[in-house]
Parts: C-alpha cells; sequence; structure tokens
C-alpha cells in the first residue's frame, strides 16, 4: 500500500550537479517516503501541507512553511499530510563537497525552523538553473546547494540572536540602520523604540556593550569605508551618504581607526 501511496507523487522540477541535488515535489493526500537511509546534508522545505518524519526512532514534525535538516546516516521514513496534497522543494549536497567547518556547525543546528525568504529563493534558483552540461553550471549549482546549508545555519543563528535581545532594542538598531545618512538623535532612536532615551541607553550597554551614539558612528565608518574600497565615489560624497558632518570628520575617523587618510585606505584596497 505504502510503495503505491508513493507512486502516486510527481515530481515537478529537478536539477543536479555532482555532489549537490535540487528537486520539487508534489504528494497525494497521505503520501509517504521511505524508510531510507539519509545519505546527504538536506534542506527540505514545506510549500503545502505538512510532514511527520521518523528519525532514528524519534520524531519531527514540519509545518507549512517551515524547513527541516536532514543529517547523513540517519534512518528516515517521511508521511505526509493524510487528507491534502502536500508540495515541498528541498536541497541535497552530499558530505565530500561539504566543508568540515559547516558540518560541525550543521549538527548543532535546530532540526526545524521557520524557512526565510532567502532559503527559499536559493532553492527556486537552483531549481531554475539551465540543464547543461557547461563546467559554469554545475559549479553554480554545487555553490549554490552550499549555500543553502549556511543560510540555514544563518537563519538558526538570527532567530537565537532574536531571542537573545529585547524587541525595542531590535527596532532601535533597525530604525539607525534606515536613517543613517540622516542628522540622527538619541530621542528620535528612542522615540522609533517606543521607550525613554535613558532606557534605550541601559539597553545598548547591557546587550551590546556600547552606547546607541557610537553604535551609529561605528556603523556609519564602516558602511562608509565599504563605500571606499567597493566604489569611485569621491570621499566627499562617501561622507555625505553616510552621515557624516563632513569630509574632514570622516576623514578624522577613517586615520583614528586605521592610521592613514580615506584616500590612502582606497588605494591599498584597490592594489
Amino acid at each position: 500500500m505504502e510503495t503505491a501511496i508513493q507512486n502516486l507523487s510527481r515530481t515537478i522540477r529537478r536539477a543536479a550537479a555532482n555532489g549537490v541535488f535540487f528537486g520539487e515535489v508534489q504528494y497525494q493526500p497521505g503520501g509517504a517516503c521511505g524508510p531510507r537511509m539519509q545519505n546527504d546534508f538536506q534542506i527540505v522545505v514545506m510549500e503545502q501541507g505538512e510532514a511527520g518524519i521518523e528519525i532514528d526512532g524519534g520524531y519531527l514534525r514540519v509545518p507549512p512553511h517551515h524547513a527541516a535538516l536532514m543529517l547523513p546516516g540517519r534512518r528516515e521514513h517521511f508521511r505526509f499530510t493524510p487528507d491534502a496534497e502536500t508540495h515541498h522543494t528541498w536541497c541535497a549536497v552530499h558530505p565530500s563537497v561539504t566543508p568540515d567547518d559547516l558540518k560541525h556547525q550543521l549538527a548543532e543546528l535546530p532540526a526545524c525552523q521557520m524557512a526565510s525568504g532567502r532559503l527559499r529563493a536559493l532553492i527556486e534558483m537552483g531549481l531554475n538553473a539551465p540543464a547543461s552540461e557547461i563546467a559554469a553550471v554545475a559549479g553554480i549549482l554545487r555553490h549554490l546547494g552550499l549555500t543553502v546549508l549556511y543560510q540555514y545555519a544563518f537563519d538558526a543563528e538570527a532567530a537565537h540572536l532574536k531571542e537573545a535581545q529585547p524587541e525595542a532594542l531590535r527596532a532601535a538598531q533597525l530604525f539607525i540602520n534606515e536613517h543613517l545618512a540622516e542628522s540622527l538623535t538619541l530621542r528620535a532612536v528612542a522615540r522609533a523604540a517606543y521607550i525613554t532615551p535613558p532606557h534605550l541607553i541601559r539597553l545598548f550597554r547591557q546587550h551590546l556593550g556600547t552606547t546607541p551614539a557610537r553604535y551609529w558612528w561605528q556603523l556609519r565608518l564602516d558602511r562608509g569605508v565599504e563605500l571606499l574600497r567597493e566604489t569611485g565615489l569621491p570621499i566627499a560624497e562617501v561622507a555625505r551618504r553616510t552621515g557624516f558632518r563632513n569630509p574632514f570628520h570622516f576623514s578624522r575617523m577613517v586615520r583614528q581607526r586605521y592610521q592613514m587618510s580615506p584616500r590612502a585606505l582606497r588605494q591599498r584596497a584597490w592594489k
């Protein structure tokens, strides 16, 4: 019976390179897959419906719009929604093409989490890769597969950080990032986070070890140096776009950190 149910599944798209495989499939109600041994690091994203997965005697539920991480060497048995169709995508990366540091990182991550837009977009890019024997296509797929794994790890760490930081602090950081080139005041940032300025200062000191003012000036300097290295914009324009009062203020902060002028920093980067 289970084999018959499996045969009702329909593969929609697939793309593969040496060691990396992207796939998309739709199951009829009551579909199943397995039991099987997992050979890869695999990310499964439930686009519609849900999955219950037996893994080495344990059980994992993957709700709609969530991603599951499957690790190699484990015995799995997927069972899908009994009364509705399910649709999921996946990316599988063989251990032979997975860096050792990433393997160790993946082993410590949660088995299931909300699928981010970036994760889903990366898998969609893999599925849409052209069917070609051109070597560059295989390289694209291989790097996309690894990027999917790194994105899953990033999403897990970002979610953990989000839980660890107060909502008001995250709101303040977002406001600063979005208004970095403008004239910022402590009162305006605190108002955006719906707290008082003294409370805002306490949050920054407690969780980031700095003050709001130092935080936004450091962010401005980082962004300005990035523009110096990656663009040909005049130094005065770089200063203006990153919220410095004038080019001299920007130059002074660059010198304090790098012991060289913005022009010298750019020349060193470009060489």
